[in-house]
């Protein structure tokens, strides 16, 4: 009980700092959004796990938010996103390409790099036919990597896309529209070109939008020490639990971005944060607290 009311008290202390990252990520007007299972001990099920979410949000060149959640429906993103204006960037994921369409608050990126591996699990499955759109793919990451070796501005960049990228991408879609029918829908290959296909307005938009990257990695490279971590502590203990670890992860997650250490910079920040005043919360975030 003593050790339940200090994890609450911890994360009463926290909150504020996690909400203004919140805020940060919707104010940027450019969000990266993928969900994750964590297996979670409910009472309700008894000698059990049941299987919860971890959302990630995260701004594209900023912090990351993490929510907890039961259930993986959309209705939990879309419900937080009802106010955002901007760009939201997704593997696919259904329900998710509806949230802000009926005014047209969102536009819609797709991630290449998800189609891409539907395209190396079909090359790695003995599909010769994969071979040409997982090469088209791969071209197109390539221009984007020699953008930014080269730090092209977001204008230069564009005109690379449009004389480039595009191009590809056209070639890619029209061959894929025309092999289909004639592939089986249950083989590797038939699953990537349906998914390409399926994916195909949201994945152009990376290609003509001017701020959007063309994959959704920079989320799923938050998420990634989180699964990591989780070989370690197996689940979560109580569905109460499940809300004060996502809180957490996000300042963990924040501070490993930054190159802070987590425990140096909790422990600065428990001590201060009472006597902080919470119109000035920003100062106390990862990014800022490294810089003081």
């Amino acid at each position: 009980a003593a050790s339940d009311v200090y994890k609450r008290q911890l994360d009463e202390r926290v909150r504020p700092l996690v909400t203004a990252l919140q805020a940060q990520i919707w104010q940027s007007g450019y969000i990266h959004l993928d969900a994750t299972p964590i297996d979670l001990s409910d009472p309700a099920r008894p000698g059990a796990v049941r299987e919860s979410t971890l959302w990630a949000y995260r701004a594209n060149s900023g912090p990351v938010w993490f929510d907890f959640r039961l259930h993986k429906s959309p209705t939990s993103p879309a419900k937080l996103l009802e106010n955002y204006r901007g760009l939201l960037q997704t593997d696919g994921a259904s329900g998710l390409d509806k949230i802000g369409q009926e005014d047209g608050r969102v536009t819609h990126l797709g991630c290449f790099s998800h189609g891409r591996r539907y395209l190396v699990k079909a090359v790695d499955a003995g599909e010769p036919d994969a071979v040409p759109y997982l090469s088209a793919i791969n071209q197109l990451f390539r221009i984007e990597r020699l953008a930014r070796h080269f730090k092209l501005t977001e204008e230069k960049r564009a005109e690379l896309r449009r004389q480039r990228s595009r191009p590809l991408a056209d070639k890619l879609f029209a061959d894929a529209l025309a092999a289909i029918p004639r592939v089986p829908p249950k083989t590797r290959l038939g699953q990537a070109l349906g998914y390409l296909l399926g994916q195909k307005a949201s994945l152009m938009r990376c290609l003509t939008e001017p701020r959007a990257r063309i994959e959704n990695n920079l989320v799923e490279q938050s998420i990634r020490p989180l699964k990591l971590g989780a070989r370690n502590w197996g689940h979560i203990g109580h569905p109460n639990a499940g809300p004060r670890l996502a809180n957490l992860f996000t300042l963990v997650e924040n501070c490993r971005r930054e190159g802070i250490d987590p425990e140096a910079y909790l422990v600065d920040i428990i001590a201060r944060i009472l006597d902080h005043p919470m119109k000035s919360i920003a100062e106390l975030l990862p990014r800022q607290w490294k810089a003081a």
